[in-house]
């Protein structure tokens, strides 16, 4: 199970994803070669698949991310697939966002991710993780 983040250039001015309108179009972050070499460079030792599938290995937790646009396709979000429960997770999403220019909304707690509620979110998704793998049984 993991802890998804999702990376755009959310409107500034919108404090949770219901304020977004209906007609909003989000502006692309760079072509999948510019998005893939900022994640390159924050994840340091990310590794992507030929398809476009990115994998990072972080102390304590793992990162999958599909950019599998062509490298002069715009991209205008990317998702961030976190395993393991890390306190270093969070950080590391808000990197990948601040270096896209983006904002990032996580679904621990179904806001934004921000580097003051990073240990709520997490701890929010902990136990919504929690609570479904104990509800399925060992």
């Amino acid at each position: 199970m993991s802890w998804d983040v999702f990376i755009m250039q959310f409107p500034p001015e919108v404090g949770a994803i219901d304020e977004i309108p209906d007609d909003w179009d989000p502006p692309s972050l760079g072509t999948g070669r510019d998005v893939r070499g900022v994640l390159s460079k924050v994840l340091s030792g990310i590794e992507f698949s030929p398809n476009g599938w990115g994998d990072y290995e972080g102390p304590g937790f793992s990162i999958s991310t599909p950019v599998n646009e062509a490298d002069d396709a715009p991209v205008t979000g990317v998702s961030l697939f976190i395993h393991g429960d890390s306190e270093a997770a969070a950080p590391a999403a808000l990197a990948v966002a601040d270096a896209l220019k983006a904002r990032a909304f996580e679904t621990g707690s179904g806001d934004f991710l921000t580097a003051d509620s990073a240990r709520s979110a997490l701890d929010a998704w902990r136990a919504y993780r929690d609570r479904v793998l104990g509800e399925r049984g060992p």
